[in-house]
């Protein structure tokens, strides 16, 4: 008796392990026998079916992640189990064929069968772990370096990721824009080291080749006369920023028309614009979009400057020039809600002009005699780029210069009207005010140009 007892207590204590694959088969049995151990196998089966109904309400609520040895094969180390590959073929259709793989479905049976509730949810829980573990398979084999069949750490899927690479191209000096760092340990089968210098440097360029022809008959009721117009013009842009605090701007503008007249006898053809114009600007960054700014404005034109039937000569190159130095603060906004703007505030600027036809001094406000003259005052410029449509883009320049005792005010606007890829019409209307000049009699200090042509517009 006392061997029964020893042996019912250790059952009883391994029982306790094993016990969710089969406490639902067993069912309370009534006591028939008396004595001693008639009343053991009874409290046994008692606790045993207290234990099964207990299971049978049993619910998973993920408090035993860790401590779950059905979790193993998801927290270690990359390893290709091959269980869980058969699983998953099984699911798609495969009918097993191997010892194994028998084994396997005779399991995946018995769970369907009702073999027990503990049994088929730890049967859920394994094709979920197999899913993962497939998915990892299939899309990061590279992760996986084990296999539970073989006792080495490199048996895994991808053992040729493991392979040395040697490298098969090597970067020498012929390769374009780049230059490569010197060092004499390099051997023909490693990487060279190579460094590719930041360019700072923007370059652009605009041309623009417009036309306009205007046709009166004789008897055309109010009068006017037969013309054609040609108007060149280029914008050349060499900007340098260092993307940190350093900014160097440099643009050429060149505009050149000529204007042909049957009513003027004296010349052939007259220019009706005509611009050479520098700027540079050196900016260094101060805050924000604010910039201190050393500024250099010059300008000229190319050709004389004639009016109809009159054989004076009312400018020409160098007659004048004018090269306007300032000193101040630039404040950029760069693309917000398609408008770039630029505007230089500089309260300290010399204007330098020098004429070099004697007769023409007086009429740029030299005196007489004088090929030369110093201004000192300030200077405000602003340039902006607005594109108020698609194809409507208006760009203009406002430039200011003042002495304090005369002022020159400048307001240039070019409306580009963009017809294809190629083709444009351009408005350009310029106002201007200058009281430093020789006044004529009757006439005013403000001055208008104005003209519309159409025609090819290249940028690159």
């Amino acid at each position: 008796m006392p061997r029964l007892t020893r042996f019912l207590r250790v059952f009883s204590f391994l029982s306790a392990a094993t016990l969710p694959l089969w406490a639902q088969q067993v069912r309370h049995v009534p006591s028939r026998r008396t004595g001693r151990a008639d009343t053991l196998y009874v409290r046994y089966a008692a606790a045993l079916d207290s234990l099964s109904r207990s299971y049978s309400t049993w619910h998973y609520d993920k408090a035993d992640t860790l401590g779950n040895p059905y979790y193993f094969r998801l927290f270690s180390a990359g390893t290709l189990f091959e269980g869980s590959v058969r699983s998953q073929i099984g699911s798609l259709g495969y009918r097993p064929g191997s010892a194994m793989e028998r084994k396997a479905g005779a399991w995946s049976r018995k769970a369907e069968a009702g073999y027990g509730p503990m049994s088929a949810r730890v049967e859920t829980l394994g094709q979920g772990i197999d899913s993962c573990l497939m998915a990892t398979y299939t899309q990061y084999p590279w992760l996986v370096v084990r296999n539970e069949a073989v006792e080495k750490d490199t048996a895994g899927l991808r053992d040729d990721l493991t392979a040395d690479v040697k490298a098969d191209i090597r970067l020498g000096d012929d390769t374009p824009d780049v230059q490569p760092l010197p060092d004499p340990d390099l051997t023909d089968d490693s990487w060279g080291i190579v460094v590719r210098k930041p360019n700072f440097w923007k370059f652009s360029t605009n041309f623009s080749l417009q036309f306009m022809q205007t046709y009166v008959s004789d008897n055309w009721y109010k009068g006017g006369e037969n013309n054609n117009s040609m108007l060149a013009s280029a914008v050349i842009k060499a900007n340098y920023n260092n993307k940190s605090k350093v900014s160097f701007e440099n643009t050429l503008e060149l505009k050149l028309g000529f204007l042909t007249s049957e009513g003027d006898d004296l010349h052939k053809y007259k220019t009706n614009n005509d611009l050479i114009r520098m700027t540079n600007k050196l900016g260094l960054q101060a805050i924000g979009r604010w910039n201190y700014t050393a500024m250099l404005q010059s300008w000229t034109q190319f050709y004389r400057g004639y009016k109809s039937n009159d054989a004076h000569v009312y400018s020409d190159f160098m007659s004048p020039f004018e090269s306007v130095f300032s000193l101040g603060m630039s404040y950029k906004l760069s693309n917000v809600k398609n408008l770039t703007l630029d505007a230089t505030v500089s309260p300290f600027s010399v204007n330098f002009k020098y004429v070099d036809r004697l007769y023409l001094a007086t009429s740029f406000g030299l005196k007489e005699g004088r090929h030369t003259k110093f201004e000192y005052g300030s200077n405000i410029t602003v340039t902006y780029t607005w594109n108020i449509w698609k194809n409507i883009q208006w760009t203009g320049r406002i430039y200011y210069f003042t002495d304090y005792s005369k002022a020159q005010l400048e307001w240039e606007n070019t409306f580009n009207l963009r017809i294809n890829k190629f083709l444009t019409t351009k408005l350009f209307l310029y106002p201007r005010f200058d009281d430093s000049v020789t006044r004529q009699e009757g006439r005013s200090y403000f001055q208008f140009n104005e003209n519309l042509s159409v025609g090819l517009e290249v940028s690159f």
